[in-house]
């Protein structure tokens, strides 16, 4: 009799900790994907399609039903848009859990956003198709690919309407994530120049643009940069080596000559737990180039002090530096 009364206390417990311990298990991903599917066909007559499923379950929701997905147009796949669902009420109620019920948002309205935002960009396609043939809303860039070889006055007119045509409709346009422009020409299709976009009071801004690794010939030139950078090293300062960090500014005046900013690593710094841990890249050594040639012009240890100045600091004597030198960032 006593061991039965422990038994029942037994199961009675465990039942306790699973009913605690349920609010916590959500519904498996394949039932997820099937009341998804159940839902986009009720609502939208298989109309859409999803991807990209994965759970979303975190400290901050602490809802194990609640999936991130990408919801898309099966006609025109750009018509699309990533959201948060719960899925296992999707069903019966299809607001928007991650955003203030106030708003009252709903699947149904990111859907109608994201086909204003499709309008708006064919617009902006049919207002360039005669400079720019084909433009492309990639996740966060917008390719820009002018299927020729433009001149440095062209590309910087047309980058700076293109650039206030977004501005026009910076609300349905900002997804977020789209910071930069890529150029692409005849002589360069997988990529030429990289534009990266600030954003300044709602309004889209360029900033100094620079080389693409993508660019026709950039393994012959990087191998060209590193082995001049370091013959320049190997004597005055044999302790820096060069890191895998680099930039590119181009001269926006020829679209050829350039400087190639590497970031160097003072190897006679070592953090091994002790004491305070310091910055070991500490240097940043410049070398001025013509991309069409590859022709290096010359180089110089910029600082050797990097890891005392801040980002602005940084970035001020990068720009006025390369500047001085001709290269030309605005």
């Amino acid at each position: 009799m006593k061991i039965t009364i422990l038994s029942i206390i037994s199961i009675l417990i465990v039942l306790l900790i699973l009913k605690g311990c349920a609010k916590y298990i959500g519904i498996p991903k394949k039932v997820a994907a099937q009341n998804l599917e159940a839902y986009l066909q009720k609502k939208y007559n298989g109309k859409l399609g999803f991807s990209d499923l994965s759970l979303f379950f975190n400290a901050a929701t602490m809802d194990p039903n609640m999936y991130g997905v990408l919801i898309y147009d099966k006609d025109i796949p750009e018509i699309e848009f990533y959201t948060h669902l719960n899925l296992k009420h999707i069903l019966e109620n299809d607001s928007l859990p991650m955003y203030p019920t106030s708003d009252n948002m709903t699947v149904d309205n990111l859907y109608q956003d994201a086909k204003i935002r499709y309008e708006v960009r064919q617009g902006v396609r049919a207002d360039f198709k005669a400079e720019i043939p084909e433009i492309i809303f990639s996740t966060e860039a917008i390719h820009l690919d002018f299927k020729r070889d433009v001149k440095s006055d062209v590309l910087d007119d047309v980058v700076t309407r293109f650039i206030d045509r977004l501005n026009e409709h910076y609300d349905v346009l900002n997804t977020g994530y789209q910071f930069r422009l890529l150029i692409k020409t005849a002589s360069h299709p997988d990529g030429f120049l990289i534009i990266p976009l600030d954003i300044e009071d709602s309004t889209r801004k360029p900033e100094p643009m620079v080389l693409s690794e993508n660019v026709t010939g950039f393994t012959s030139l990087r191998t060209m940069i590193l082995k001049h950078i370091n013959a320049k090293l190997e004597e005055p300062y044999p302790y820096f080596k060069v890191t895998e960090n680099s930039k590119i500014y181009m001269d926006k005046s020829t679209l050829s000559r350039g400087a190639w900013i590497q970031y160097l690593e003072d190897k006679r710094i070592k953090n091994n737990g002790n004491g305070k841990w310091r910055n070991p890249q500490t240097g940043i050594y410049v070398v001025y180039f013509d991309l069409d040639t590859q022709f290096i012009y010359r180089g110089e240890l910029l600082t050797d002090e990097n890891d005392t100045t801040s980002y602005t600091e940084e970035l001020r004597q990068i720009v006025s530096t390369i500047e001085a030198e001709g290269i030309r960032t605005k």
